[in-house]
């Protein structure tokens, strides 16, 4: 669509206003006015509709201009969600732009697109999971600058408005992010050209030629190579190609796909003219623009290497809503953020973009209260889900209306996040007291009174996700089947366990909020729960049911074991992590808590044999099995190579990077916004050395320490070391430091060093 409109007068500033139904590119004049992509981006589009503001004054000339944009599928009609459905919130694309010109003289003008003019272009298709096609024969010239002859194109169509808010979008928008060059092109054993970008990203491939006309150069995408070293795309599911088409014209050319994007690392190539050279090829990841905040560092490069993949998997997943996978779904899964919103938090600045992914959770929850398991809800999932699953939401997913403000808060010191979905949050628990409350087991009727009052307090009907992906439950199943089973086992203990966290964080937040009354009556209601749990689910003996890693570390995690059987339950969670060749077996809503749980109760023994741990499944497994982003279940990768179809770029088993910057580098918030905060690092993990910093509200807070001495020649598990730490505290901050062999103390700001002796792990 081309849009003309003329400067009659001296401009003093200019501004568009633009958004659509499906995604846009806009010029002004022939040139972008900025580099963001896929916009409006993803809302639930019934009930938020963005528009983006542009200071175009610089781009108007006097007299005649053009504005060109170029309207593709994206999520309003394109193939979306795991089952690749199209058409999901209309089926019509639809531009809306306003522009306002300010003169000199303090006159104003407006002009929209409503006399604008279309026609068809060089992208023949364009889909966000298809990917797109691109015929550079068919160019049109300088259609979206001053003085092209459109006549021959056709007048466009007004229609009535969307009924969704219109909301200028208040977060980062969605950018390239550090484009880079690939790091190989190999010819694989079955003959075929694979680009190898050398990392996993969610982005395109710019190309660059020179060719003659005609010319159909495919480009394919995927996360992994199969056994044998040949291009593989698992992906599950219709509609899930990945396939960029380029159809050349004469000449030089330059191209880069901006009406789609994909999960990839390696690219097949074929049609290319000629001997394709790394030169050729720019691969250009996509992410929301947020601010890097934090950074983590060790002498284990198999660490650092991980702390890469958890960043790499944070900018896969950011790219307008927080997303599951880049490649087959692109979706808000509710769990994955729940458990990953205090890494995001600390690696980036990620306020702005979770509080519009909340508007859009409030705009989505059910009138029930229900929070639903994806955000925004496709009109795909609220069929399948609720015919495969007979529900909308589960335990521990739905939280995420609480843990992500708060998560919010922790790191940014900012109420509004909680302040804004404190009415959610408050009808989230609502729904699930009345489920618990009405909702009862066969044969309740027949229980004796105590066991129907204590099931009350227990949510232990409807579906839930569970422990999602317990590992031995999953590796060497890779269909969904196997997935599901892991709800089948565990879903009964988990719905229950999350009821009282629930209560408990809500509780939580009225405190913040200063809503005393609030606060009591939750806290009160978290101890029922706690309670009820352990009368109907803890054994004497200490013993939880079903028996897996995941049900003790989320019921001791809870407080939901009673104290005098917590040294029970704690020696059965490490037997059956021994029992298990000292590797966890954990999964989606427990791994947040595993290494914690074991801290906390003394282990930290076996929260590091389980951080080293090298064999499947574990984090450095999947780092030794050339991992440059997290998977979605441990054995993605089998150890003879066999790939797996399930997802190579899914942050939420990286939450434990939260874990890492807080125990292995000791930098740990106190209050929110980190205006106090601890550290005390773990001196004995066995590294060499390890440096963590976070771009604070107040500034930047950092610990480094490194062993710089020994003591004693009893080899490297017994003696004394002495270690070098190092401190920076910004201004208006407070650390409490705690080392060993040293009293507590508390420090103000400036930079502050310390020599202390280690005692060796046995």
């Amino acid at each position: 669509m081309r849009v003309p409109f003329t400067a009659s007068r001296p401009v003093a500033a200019a501004r568009a206003y633009v958004t659509a139904h499906g995604i846009y590119d806009l010029t002004v004049n022939g040139t972008r006015p900025d580099d963001r992509v896929l916009a409006p981006e993803h809302t639930p589009y019934g009930a938020i509709q963005l528009y983006q503001t542009y200071d175009i004054t610089a781009l108007v000339s006097a007299g005649g201009n053009a504005l060109g944009v170029v309207l593709a599928d994206g999520w309003w009609t394109g193939r979306i969600g795991t089952t690749g459905d199209s058409c999901q919130y209309g089926t019509t694309l639809g531009l809306l732009l306003d522009v306002e010109l300010a003169y000199v003289d303090g006159t104003c003008e407006r002009f929209s697109a409503e006399h604008g003019r279309s026609h068809e272009g060089p992208v023949r298709r364009a889909d966000l999971f298809v990917g797109e096609a691109y015929d550079a024969r068919r160019e049109l010239g300088a259609w979206d600058r001053p003085g092209y002859d459109d006549a021959a194109w056709l007048p466009v169509r007004r229609v009535p408005a969307a009924p969704g808010a219109l909301i200028g979008q208040d977060f980062e928008p969605v950018r390239p992010f550090e484009p880079f060059s690939p790091a190989r092109i190999l010819t694989a054993p079955n003959g075929d050209t694979v680009l190898d970008a050398g990392q996993v990203v969610a982005g395109v491939v710019e190309i660059r030629l020179s060719s003659r006309a005609g010319h159909v150069i495919t480009l394919e995408h995927g996360e992994t190579l199969d056994a044998d070293g040949n291009f593989f795309n698992g992906i599950l599911n219709d509609n899930k190609d990945q396939t960029d088409v380029y159809t050349t014209r004469d000449g030089y050319q330059e191209h880069r796909p901006r009406f789609t994007y994909h999960g990839f690392r390696y690219v097949r190539i074929s049609g290319w003219p000629g001997e394709p050279a790394l030169e050729n090829f720019r691969i250009v990841p996509y992410a929301a623009a947020m601010d890097d905040l934090g950074d983590f560092s060790t002498s284990d490069e198999r660490l650092n290497q991980l702390q890469s993949n958890i960043r790499w998997s944070q900018i896969g997943n950011t790219v307008s809503i927080p997303t599951d996978c880049p490649s087959r779904e692109k979706a808000g899964w509710t769990g994955d953020v729940a458990v990953y919103a205090p890494t995001m938090c600390f690696l980036r600045g990620a306020h702005a973009f979770l509080r519009s992914w909340l508007r859009s959770l409030r705009a989505e929850q059910l009138t029930t209260g229900a929070v639903p398991m994806i955000v925004p809800y496709l009109k795909a999932y609220r069929t399948f889900l609720k015919d495969q699953l007979g529900s909308d939401t589960s335990s521990g997913w739905g939280d995420a209306v609480i843990l992500a403000p708060l998560a919010l808060w922790r790191a940014y010191g900012d109420k509004r996040a909680l302040e804004e979905n404190y009415p959610a949050m408050r009808a989230w628990l609502a729904y699930i007291e009345q489920r618990a409350r009405t909702q009862h087991p066969a044969g309740f009727e027949g229980w004796s009174p105590e066991e129907r009052e204590r099931d009350r307090y227990l949510w232990n009907t409807d579906f839930h996700f569970g422990d999602w992906l317990i590992p031995s439950i999953v590796l060497g199943n890779p269909d969904a089947n196997a997935m599901n089973l892991t709800a089948e086992r565990t879903m009964g203990v988990v719905g229950p366990a999350f009821y009282a966290f629930t209560a408990e964080k809500l509780g939580e937040v009225a405190g913040i909020l200063g809503r005393a009354d609030d606060a009591a009556r939750y806290a009160a209601l978290a101890e029922k729960v706690r309670a009820a749990f352990a009368s109907a689910y803890v054994g004497a003996d200490g013993r939880i049911e079903p028996e897996y890693q995941g049900i003790y570390v989320i019921a001791l995690a809870l407080g939901l074991v009673p104290e005098d059987r917590v040294p029970a339950a704690v020696a059965r969670l490490v037997e059956l992590i021994e029992q298990n060749g000292w590797r966890l077996d954990t999964g989606f809503l427990s791994v947040p808590f595993l290494l914690d749980v074991l801290c906390d109760q003394g282990r930290t023994d076996v929260a590091y044999r389980l951080m080293f741990q090298d064999r499947c499944p574990s984090w450095l497994y999947e780092v030794d099995h050339g991992a440059t982003t997290l998977w979605e279940s441990w054995g993605a990768i089998a150890v003879d190579g066999t790939a797996s179809s399930y997802s190579y770029n899914h942050y939420a088993f990286g939450c434990v990077g939260d874990w890492l910057y807080r125990r292995i580098g000791g930098l740990a918030a106190i209050e929110a916004g980190w205006r106090r905060f601890r550290v005390e690092p773990a001196l004995d993990c066995g590294l060499a050395r390890a440096a963590v910093s976070e771009e604070t509200p107040y500034g930047r807070a950092a610990v480094s320490w490194e062993i710089v001495g020994t003591q004693g020649d009893d080899g490297p598990q017994g003696g004394c070391r002495t270690a070098f730490v190092q401190v920076d505290v910004p201004p208006n901050a407070r650390a409490e430091i705690r080392l060993p062999g040293m009293p507590e103390q508390t420090v103000k700001s400036g930079h502050h060093a310390f020599l202390v002796r280690v005692e060796r792990r046995a």
